[in-house]
């Protein structure tokens, strides 16, 4: 059975006529990376809001490490203390030091030392430009940055909106391996949100699909590669006499879709193999190759879009 750190049920969020989210049920396993993807708009920062105490809902329930019940009840409870969050864009005074604008935060918040912030300035990257004004930060250090301030106070769950929305492919990996240090170095759980899909498919355990609101699917990566098996597509002026021949191997179905293509699934023997039957059958190859059901395919499937 699953130890989930965090888990929704029904959590619904409206603004007077406005239904921004309705009944979301989320699961974030301990020590796992949980991706949440959906457009902009979608309503991932308002769930996210929900469940790190910046917002209340306006119906549902929440539970983490165990506490369930109000902000207040689980703030009470310590819930939130061990809880580390960065909605939306990181903001900090320009001319201030990084050192000196995670020295303001770690204030506000108590309890943090100098030892604290010289060690998350470690782990994200930038003990080299801790005395630089952030002014002169680009924006993926300051999206580290951000991070950091979530990191401050030794969180066992973080919870980071679009932490890569608007970062070059450079910026995309140093965060993409700065999460994954965090939960294999440092036991952390994550919950990442993004539209970018394939970037969450690469670190990303189990991933939820927000779409207008409503939470379309929650899925074990790894399970759902092993349930979409791979098929085959071949292209062949010869698909009737392609049919007979893969169909002989046990196992073998063939099917065409709308652009006449033959799509063969559940046959057990090597592509190469295939290959080789077909051309001593004499039926001409114009395109064959494998291919397997993607995420990004079953989100726009999902979404309609």
């Amino acid at each position: 059975m699953a130890d989930f750190i965090l888990e929704t049920k029904g959590l619904t969020k409206r603004y007077k006529s406005f239904t921004a989210v309705q009944d979301i049920n989320i699961h974030v396993e301990k020590n796992d990376i949980y991706g949440f993807v959906g457009k902009n708009g979608a309503g991932k920062s308002t769930c996210m809001k929900m469940i790190s105490g910046l917002s209340h809902p306006t119906a549902g329930e929440i539970s983490m490490f165990g506490f369930s019940g109000t902000e207040r009840e689980l703030n009470k409870a310590g819930a939130y203390a061990r809880v580390g969050a960065l909605i939306e864009s990181p903001a900090f005074y320009p001319n201030l030091s990084g050192y000196d604008n995670l020295e303001l935060i770690a204030k506000s918040i108590g309890g943090i030392t100098k030892k604290d912030i010289d060690e998350t300035l470690d782990v994200i990257g930038l003990t080299h430009a801790a005395n630089r004004k952030t002014k002169g930060y680009s924006f993926g250090m300051k999206q580290r940055l951000g991070i950091g301030t979530a990191l401050l106070s030794h969180p066992e769950f973080l919870i980071l909106d679009e932490p890569i929305n608007g970062l070059d492919p450079q910026g995309i990996a140093e965060i993409r391996k700065l999460i994954q240090f965090l939960v294999s170095e440092k036991n952390m759980s994550v919950m990442i949100s993004s539209h970018i899909l394939g970037e969450l498919e690469k670190i990303a355990k189990n991933i939820g699909i927000i779409h207008k609101g409503r939470l379309l699917s929650e899925f074990n990566k790894e399970s759902f590669l092993k349930e979409h098996d791979k098929s085959i597509l071949l292209e062949t002026p010869d698909a009737s006499k392609a049919m007979a021949c893969l169909q002989e191997h046990p196992g073998c179905t063939c099917t065409l879709n709308e652009k006449g293509q033959l799509i063969i699934s559940g046959c057990q023997a090597p592509l190469g193999a295939l290959i080789r039957e077909l051309i001593y059958q004499d039926v001409y190859i114009n395109r064959i190759e494998e291919q397997q059901l993607s995420l990004e395919q079953y989100y726009f499937e999902l979404t309609n879009d």
